[in-house]
């Protein structure tokens, strides 16, 4: 039947449930500890405790010592943790004195970290020992391809807040001289294993340093000169305080183990306060918890800036590698969007691009190609994301598509007609956007009279076998009409103008561009040089053709709806 004491506790909890709770966290804690821990008088602590005691809900021993003033070690029994947590310990043996040292080790570590830390500007968040802070993660993969589990264990994890309010944490390994050496290794080698691994990223703001509190100073030194050797420490590797000069070493410093040792064990109050803490780095001083700590925190801001471009770096080559994968495989892209869609794409993937070209359309290039990346790299497609896709595309290539027909518009507008602008209008008007390399060109196109002269340049009459220069086109002409101007008899020059002799030798001799008008010599069978036309027309047929102006008008027309 349960006691009265009991009872209460279960009804409203109360000072003796405080003190099955603290026992609950921090496994074995002192009389003093305890009086410490809740602000209240020794006396009346012992007083509860022997009350809590006789219901069977805790237990104490004198670790060592059977007689005397050696401080009563307490802990729970199997009623006081099914109380707390519902469940009881494995077996509810009394804990050995090695244990029941260890465990008050770490709780006066703890003490003294929550009295002392507000005057050094530690502000302390979060205390977790024995298996709440314990670490597990995924290691590297093994050769067979599967992932190994592993686990840290230290003896208490600690969380605090700088003065400027920044996040820092350490973990706590307490040796009451029962471990040597070579145990210290061993552990170290799983501390070394959890920050090669870096299995702190997501759980802490930095790799937490490794705080030995230990017997001696001795001991202090040898573990640390002995972890200085196992890390691979030298006089070219990162020290404490050491300059950093790029990313890499941003990000190593940020991930780097620090490990830190002091021999006041029995006097965690001057680890806390004082210069105490020796480093592996040989040449550093002896520094405190909070100087230590900073140091741990200065790297994480450091290395923010550094992360973010090594982000945004791997963002811009899985961007480019996605990019690229979709310019070798074009045909499946045609395959799921529509054309419009499509013809935007291959305009946005052109590496001619010149933002200061007029005739390119004002579009965010980066967030049009990371959501066609995203997509892209999404398997499988869902139609609908397909169809979202294709909608924003189609909608943004009208507008880049109206972009170029009002400025070709602008240019006629302001400097006439030019042959290589007929080009222009036709492919507008298929709808297709102009290339880069396109729109370039444009703006350095000639004019129709450049045009027309650049071709007669380079024309020669029939049969030239003069080692002089041919005559131009109207000059060699007009010799031809002298001579049947000379074959006529006076009747027939009386009935014949000699200007329908010209237009008669002209529609003899010459075509004309069945695109942009440049007259062409008959004999000259390729492309138009100012349109790149195939198809000719007879010479008086030029009349027929359409100007710019009006194939451009209904291209405007079709803008009406663009925003």
């Amino acid at each position: 039947m349960a006691s009265a004491t009991t009872n209460r506790l279960r009804a409203s909890g109360g000072p003796g449930e405080e003190l099955l709770l603290l026992l609950n966290d921090h496994r074995v804690m002192t009389t003093d500890q305890l009086a410490r821990a809740t602000g209240t008088p020794d006396r009346t602590v012992l007083y509860r405790l022997d009350r809590l005691r006789a219901d069977g809900l805790v237990g104490y021993d004198r670790p060592g010592r059977h007689a005397g003033s050696a401080p009563h070690h307490w802990w729970l029994r199997p009623a006081g943790a099914r109380l707390i947590t519902g469940t009881a310990p494995a077996d509810g043996r009394r804990p050995s004195a090695m244990f029941s040292a260890h465990a008050a080790t770490i709780t006066e570590a703890w003490l003294a970290l929550r009295e002392q830390s507000p005057a050094v500007g530690l502000t302390m968040t979060g205390w977790a020992t024995d298996r709440a802070g314990w670490q597990p993660w995924e290691g590297r993969t093994s050769a067979w391809g599967s992932a190994t589990t592993k686990q840290l264990t230290p003896d208490a994890v600690y969380e605090a807040l700088l003065a400027d309010g920044r996040p820092t944490a350490a973990f706590i390994e307490v040796d009451l001289a029962s471990m040597t050496q070579t145990q210290l290794k061993a552990k170290l080698d799983r501390y070394r294993a959890y920050a090669r691994d870096e299995a702190w990223r997501g759980r802490f703001p930095h790799c937490p340093p490794l705080l030995l509190l230990t017997t001696t100073a001795h001991r202090a030194v040898t573990f640390t000169r002995n972890a200085a050797r196992h890390l691979g420490e030298s006089s070219s590797a990162p020290r404490y305080g050491r300059r950093l000069v790029d990313d890499f070493d941003l990000i190593d410093a940020h991930g780097r183990l620090v490990v830190a040792a002091t021999g006041l064990v029995r006097d965690p109050s001057r680890a806390v306060t004082e210069h105490v803490w020796t480093l592996t780095d040989p040449e550093a001083a002896e520094v405190t918890l909070t100087a230590l700590l900073t140091e741990r925190a200065a790297a994480a801001t450091a290395a923010a800036p550094a992360y973010q471009r090594q982000k945004a770096e791997a963002h811009r080559q899985q961007l480019h590698d996605t990019l690229r994968r979709i310019r070798i495989r074009p045909r499946q892209l045609e395959w799921l969007l529509s054309p419009p869609a499509v013809d935007l794409v291959r305009y946005l993937l052109d590496s001619n691009h010149d933002p200061g070209d007029a005739f390119t359309p004002r579009l965010d290039t980066t967030a049009i190609l990371t959501d066609l990346a995203d997509w892209w790299r999404r398997k499988p497609r869902s139609d609908d994301a397909t169809a979202a896709l294709d909608a924003t595309l189609t909608r943004l290539h009208h507008r880049a598509w109206s972009h170029q027909v009002r400025h070709l518009a602008h240019l006629t507008h302001q400097d006439g007609d030019r042959p290589a602008w007929y080009r222009a209008a036709a492919h507008l008007a298929q709808p297709r956007l102009l290339t880069p390399g396109e729109h370039h060109r444009l703006a350095q196109a000639r004019t129709r009279d450049e045009a027309q002269a650049h071709i007669w340049r380079y024309w020669q009459p029939p049969e030239h076998r003069d080692t002089g220069p041919p005559p131009s086109y109207p000059a060699w002409r007009d010799e031809q009409i002298t001579v049947q101007w000379n074959h006529l008899s006076w009747w027939q020059r009386q009935r014949t103008d000699p200007a329908d002799l010209a237009a008669a030798f002209d529609d003899e001799h010459l075509t004309v561009c069945a695109r942009c008008a440049l007259t062409l010599p008959a004999t000259d069978t390729a492309d138009c040089p100012g349109c790149q036309h195939t198809h000719r027309l007879p010479h008086d047929q030029r009349h027929t053709i359409t100007s710019l102006a009006d194939l451009i008008t209904p291209l405007l027309d079709r803008t009406a709806d663009d925003p």
